[in-house]
């Protein structure tokens, strides 16, 4: 029997007749692909935890935004604070009262001082302008104090550093409908060339007065 050349590179696993050689097994490639699928579960992973950051850094956004938004509320309360006090609790609030019957002698004089300011400045008609006798008049007086409240707080806004419409807002509103109200559904119409006294009108009937509280009582006795 002739012997057969050894093969140097022979693994001696050589199938017999009638068998499959195994297939080779290329390790290199096999453990590439290993490393590739745990490449990917890191990339995800990190992905993952890269979302949790965003959702973190987007919640101490909002938290530092509301902070800072709480601190400006703040000051601008303590401004208004300034400019009027709270007012204490125990402090009893005033009972509502005609401007006539709460106002002092200074009062008076600065509504009169202003009063003059607004004939003087606004040169309207003389069947609108308002009489020299309107201080005789309680209902007239009334008109240009609550005419003069609103005209400061129009002009004040009217000097913001934002434009506005509160000084046209007043002339369009308040102004011309007052002076009109004030020389035609007053008694002072009748004052052109001189003073009249005012007719202040009767008091409740006493007599129907009664019989309405009656009425009234019944009505929520039942």
């Amino acid at each position: 029997m002739t012997d057969m050349p050894l093969d140097p590179h022979h693994t001696g696993t050589d199938a017999g007749p009638g068998q499959e050689s195994p297939p080779d097994v290329d390790e290199g490639a096999a453990d590439g692909e290993f490393r590739i699928a745990d490449l990917a579960a890191v990339v995800t992973d990190l992905a993952v935890h890269l979302e949790e950051v965003h959702a973190l850094i987007r919640t101490a956004t909002a938290v530092s935004s509301i902070t800072a938004l709480r601190a400006e509320l703040e000051a601008l309360a303590a401004r208004v604070d300034e400019l009027e006090p709270p007012q204490d609790e125990d402090e009893a609030v005033p009972e509502p009262q005609a401007w006539v019957d709460y106002a002092t002698a200074h009062d008076w004089h600065d509504l009169a001082t202003w009063t003059d300011w607004l004939t003087r400045t606004y040169d309207v008609q003389a069947d609108h302008m308002v009489l020299p006798c309107w201080p005789a008049h309680r209902g007239v007086a009334e008109e240009l104090a609550a005419l003069r409240t609103a005209w400061r707080a129009a002009a004040i806004a009217g000097r913001g550093t934002q434009p506005g419409d509160a000084m046209i807002d007043w002339h369009a509103r308040w102004l011309h409908p007052t002076l009109l109200r004030v020389r035609g559904e007053f008694q002072q119409r009748t004052c052109v060339d001189r003073h009249h006294p005012t007719w202040v009108g009767p008091p409740t009937d006493p007599t129907m007065l009664a019989a309405a509280e009656r009425a009234a009582t019944e009505l929520t006795d039942h």
